[in-house]
């Protein structure tokens, strides 16, 4: 049931992204969207958390250089919490080398953890930058 849950709030997220978040906000849906079902196949293949999963760490880099891209293309500040969220993913990964005992349940937890956040700033983002361009139209037609 939670896993279900959150294959709808992540299609919520991205279409209302893709539909209200212009070029931006399409592309930062199209990342989530691929970070979402590449993670969902590597890990129905590799069920493994006893060690690092130099597979999940390859998806989880990609998505971070496409983020940090996205950030430095964007003028608006929700690609950036993104980023942070994807950042700390890969964090999580780093940490799995550098202490490998960490525990698989602890290191499936906190992999899992900052997706949501990541989305949940992807809308609020594209929320308050519309909020803002409403604000500014309605400033300078008065």
């Amino acid at each position: 049931m939670l896993l279900l849950t959150y294959w709808i709030m992540t299609l919520c997220c991205c279409i209302y992204a893709a539909a209200k978040g212009g070029a931006t906000g399409r592309v930062g849906a199209a990342i989530v969207l691929f970070k979402t079902v590449a993670i969902a196949l590597v890990t129905y293949v590799e069920r493994d958390w006893q060690m690092t999963s130099y597979s999940l760490l390859q998806v989880d880099a990609a998505c971070l250089v496409a983020f940090l891209w996205l950030s430095l293309r964007s003028d608006e500040y929700w690609p950036l919490w993104s980023t942070a969220c994807q950042f700390l993913a890969v964090a999580i990964h780093v940490t799995t080398l550098v202490q490998p005992e960490l525990t698989p349940k602890v290191y499936q937890g906190l992999h899992s953890l900052w997706a949501i956040p990541m989305q949940l700033f992807m809308v609020r983002g594209i929320a308050l930058d519309r909020r803002f361009l409403r604000w500014r139209k309605g400033m300078i037609t008065t």
